[in-house]
């Protein structure tokens, strides 16, 4: 055995020896095809025999691109089985348009709709073979860029925290490890070489839209160059963090949530609790009362506001209502459909302004070419410079269009069609419309706060 199968064994059995595992665990892997999972197979299967693995196609990407990723995780196998390795490997194929459509109805992007089916099928799997632990081929360079990545979005604790080391699925019946994540890529690749194997590149890796890959590709390599010991304090902050979150995350199990769509928060408890312990407790009831997307941190926060000031108040986002009536703070699924939702004001000054989405911030006011211009923004990560007073901001009408960087314009519709915005959230992302001219051009549709991303046009 080498170092690097010492090292991965010895981080799965501390992984698994404060659990009920036996001391012949059954073990599977997932793997993708990349160099990471290439080395966690190579690495299992002469650690554990059987060694179920599983692969899947989310047939998102060209099928020479998806389809080649699954049949080389096949080949390997095969060829760890004519060495005379117990190998048992599935092949999970997701129809062509699935993920596309998962995202549709959940309201999320598609690397959320591609996570969320791909852990059905780990679930499904461990499921039918027993499996004691289910390994992730996580490294500690994705733990540095998600760690990196979660400060950016202004992450709460618990993720601020990163990638655990493990968790139980959502069965209860097998943890999922990830036993790599204290060796890097570099490490990773050099052992996968030295075995005699290759492995798959996604061409989507190098794309520097996705907030990961542009990290990865810009920011590693800038701070390696000027931030010597960078990764050791990042990577303790992280361990701090996560110590801290276990802290909140049991002080917010001690207050029960009560009812199915109709969720109670114990008043009193909530009042007594510092403001973080709420925060989390309102997206939790959220949560249980069927809200499954991404609720905005200004919301919560002037939901947290009201109820300081001990007023009975229904506030509303997306498919919950929060209400507050006398002694009683309770959560609940609104019954109307949100497709017919309509609003629309015209802004002449700064300050903030309440609308169903949120609160809308207007600030920084400046006056260039005789034009009276603002900064715009709802909560924290969307931000649209230079737009002139007055505006209108409204929800989205049918005929509505945007201007594209090379001059033709784009219904917004087929835009939010395009980040496959759930229809029952549509009518929450507002656009700001410029009124100086007759052409009444739209200058922004955010739905960034909402978890998507914003077009803003640079007029």
């Amino acid at each position: 055995m080498c170092e690097f199968e010492e090292r991965v064994k010895k981080s799965l059995d501390n992984i698994l020896k404060n659990t009920a595992v036996s001391e012949k665990p059954c073990i599977g892997a997932a793997v993708s095809g990349g160099a990471d999972s290439v080395s966690l197979l190579l690495t299992l299967s002469k650690l554990y025999s059987p060694l179920y693995v599983i692969t899947v196609n989310h047939n998102i990407r060209p099928e020479a691109e998806s389809g080649g990723d699954a049949a080389y995780v096949l080949e390997v196998c095969e060829k760890l089985r004519d060495q005379g390795l117990d190998i048992d490997c599935q092949l999970v194929e997701l129809k062509r348009g699935e993920v596309e459509k998962n995202a549709e109805e959940r309201g999320g992007g598609i690397e959320e709709a591609a996570r969320y089916l791909r852990y059905k099928a780990f679930e499904a799997f461990a499921a039918s073979h027993k499996l004691d632990a289910l390994c992730l081929a996580h490294n500690q360079n994705d733990q540095l860029e998600t760690l990196l990545m979660r400060f950016m979005q202004g992450s709460p604790v618990e993720a601020a925290a990163g990638i655990r080391e493990s968790r139980m699925l959502d069965s209860g019946k097998c943890l999922l490890t990830r036993p790599l994540l204290g060796i890097t890529r570099k490490e990773i690749e050099d052992y996968v070489s030295s075995r005699g194997f290759s492995w798959r590149t996604d061409k989507t890796n190098f794309d520097t839209d996705y907030l990961r890959n542009k990290i990865r590709l810009k920011l590693l390599p800038f701070l390696d160059e000027n931030f010597e010991g960078w990764k050791s304090a990042l990577l303790a902050g992280a361990e701090k963090a996560c110590q801290d979150a276990d802290f909140i995350c049991d002080s917010v199990n001690q207050i029960s949530l009560t009812g199915g769509d109709c969720v109670q928060i114990p008043l009193e408890d909530f009042l007594k609790a510092p403001a973080a312990i709420q925060r989390r407790l309102l997206l939790s009831a959220c949560n249980k009362a069927g809200e499954s997307g991404r609720i905005p941190h200004q919301f919560i926060k002037e939901v947290l506001r009201v109820i300081s000031q001990n007023e009975s108040f229904t506030k509303r986002f997306a498919s919950v209502d929060i209400i507050k009536e006398k002694n009683k703070l309770f959560i609940k699924k609104h019954t109307e459909s949100n497709t017919d939702l309509f609003f629309s004001d015209i802004i002449e000054n700064t300050g903030t302004f309440e609308f169903p989405f949120g609160t809308l911030s207007v600030f920084n006011y400046r006056e260039q070419d005789k034009k009276h211009l603002v900064s715009v923004s709802i909560g924290e990560g969307c931000f649209v410079e230079d737009v002139s007073l007055p505006f209108c901001v409204r929800s989205i009408s049918p005929g509505d269009t945007v201007l594209c960087a090379d001059g033709s314009e784009k219904k917004v519709f087929d835009i939010l069609s395009d980040w496959h915005v759930a229809a029952s959230r549509k009518s929450l992302v507002p656009v700001i419309q410029l009124l100086d001219d007759k052409s009444q051009r739209i200058k922004a549709v955010l739905a960034g706060f909402l978890g998507y991303k914003d077009w803003i046009v640079k007029l």
